[in-house]
């Protein structure tokens, strides 16, 4: 498992937590396919808002579960015929978002997103832009897929 934190005020882990209007602690439990990414990233607005984030900070959440959803459709192999699966629960003072797939996984899931794309490259931004504004970034991979959990901080709220 890679992980990779920025500093921040701790988190009671990734465990669901029981929210109103949730399911099993999960508040959104979505498939998708790469025709569903707006529906996807208009849904984690809408329940990142529920579960208390507020801008800027939502808009870093909508496009961490963009950016994970985009790399399940583009390398997870990720399709109508075998969607990718996002989750979102709140786990203290952060909401996690976790993103799977059945795809082939990362070859080396520890150095993913560590350093910048080379200038010029189609790809590799993904998950170096995720490690920039995420509190922790957690990969599992394998042969069967991989399963990527990112943490978003919600920010004390100021009297």
């Amino acid at each position: 498992m890679a992980s990779a934190e920025r500093p921040s005020a701790s988190t009671d882990g990734p465990a669901p937590t029981t929210e109103p209007g949730s399911v099993d602690g999960v508040a959104l439990g979505q498939l998708f396919d790469g025709e569903g990414l707006f529906q996807l990233r208009s849904a984690v607005a809408a329940h990142g808002a529920h579960l208390g984030l507020a801008e800027p900070d939502l808009a870093d959440l909508v496009l961490v579960a963009h950016e994970l959803a985009s790399n399940a459709v583009r390398h997870g192999r990720v399709d109508s015929a075998d969607p990718g699966r996002l989750r979102l629960w709140r786990a203290g003072d952060a909401i996690v978002c976790e993103v799977s797939d059945h795809g082939p996984g990362l070859a080396d899931p520890d150095q993913a997103g560590q350093a910048p794309a080379a200038p010029g490259s189609t790809g590799g931004r993904g998950l170096y832009i995720v490690r920039q504004v995420v509190r922790k970034l957690d990969i599992v991979s394998g042969p069967g897929g991989a399963t990527v959990t990112a943490l978003v901080a919600i920010p004390p709220v100021t009297p």
